[in-house]
């Protein structure tokens, strides 16, 4: 499938999604060869080259299993999760838009708006009651909405990824500003207040948020 960095899905390539999700290039390459996740795209260059490249809900994916990876559950629980998400919310190359998954402790849930309701994936889809949580999914629909589990908590209130805005880049929230480029303009020596000005952002406290989140990311492949 040929496809381009403006579609729905968006288009990330290996490097993109290592970066993004903090996974070490080598880790998505084992899980490659294992068949736990592959890329579904390919985008062909203006020389001809193909590059292989993974969709929003890939992606999506790849945090969820990121997370479970990281509450030292085994690929079992993570695999019995994905089959349930994939049932519950469709095929990953479909995307999936409008709905929500949290990762709340060690367990994965879904959340959508039909007879199921709110489902445990990493209990292979038992349904939940949604009175054993009372007001507590109420708050996390709240502190959720419009937000992507792609972004860690602590910057959420000023970096967003959305695979319709600058092909799944992630942007300063409620721009279309890439947090990428901001961070080479400060490291090229211009100021916070000078990169508010250029690019009409909200206020400052939204362009360092966005600077320290590539610094993360920075860090992160630096370790990988």
């Amino acid at each position: 499938m040929v496809a381009t960095r403006t579609s729905s899905g968006g288009f990330y390539s290996v490097r993109d999604v290592a970066r993004l999700s903090e996974i070490p290039l080598r880790t998505l390459y084992d899980w490659q060869q294992k068949g736990i996740i592959a890329p579904a795209l390919e985008v062909e260059g203006e020389n001809g080259r193909v590059e292989e490249g993974y969709t929003y809900a890939q992606l999506t994916i790849i945090r969820i299993i990121r997370s479970v990876r990281d509450r030292r559950l085994d690929f079992a629980a993570a695999a019995v999760a994905l089959e349930h998400l994939y049932d519950r919310l469709g095929a990953p190359t479909r995307g999936w838009a409008g709905e929500r998954v949290y990762v709340v402790g060690s367990r994965i849930y879904a959340d959508r708006p039909d007879e199921w309701e709110i489902t445990a994936a990493t209990e292979g889809g038992q349904k939940l009651e949604v009175r054993l949580f009372g007001d507590y999914f109420d708050e996390l629909r709240d502190v959720h909405a419009g937000e992507s589990i792609l972004v860690p908590p602590e910057f959420r209130k000023y970096v967003h990824i959305d695979p319709d805005v600058m092909g799944g880049e992630p942007v300063v929230k409620g721009t279309r500003v890439p947090t990428r480029l901001l961070a080479s303009l400060s490291r090229a020596g211009n100021s916070v207040a000078e990169l508010v000005r250029a690019y009409r952002i909200k206020s400052r406290e939204f362009v360092e948020g966005a600077i320290a989140y590539e610094k993360r990311l920075d860090a992160a492949s630096s370790r990988a």
